[in-house]
């Protein structure tokens, strides 16, 4: 039970500083280009949506790949 509750914080973990890495990354892309002027919620909510997108599947990746390499330890 105790596992589960480490692998729950760090899986947090991994999500919360994925998703900010990748809002430094979209702040690099001019998405301002593709949107309407004058629309500026919308452009920064854009950001922040992609942001999230973005962060999932990243620390998706990373968290399904750790708990993929742990599980090689059961073939030997």
């Amino acid at each position: 039970m105790f596992q589960l509750g480490v692998h729950a914080i760090i899986s947090i973990f991994i999500y919360l500083v994925s998703i900010g890495l990748s809002f430094q990354a979209v702040k690099a892309l001019q998405i301002e280009k593709f949107t309407r002027k004058g629309r500026v919620f919308e452009t920064q909510l854009l950001f922040i949506f992609i942001a999230i997108a973005l962060g999932y599947l990243v620390a998706s990746f990373v968290i399904n790949f750790i708990d993929t390499s742990m599980q090689l330890s059961n073939l030997f």
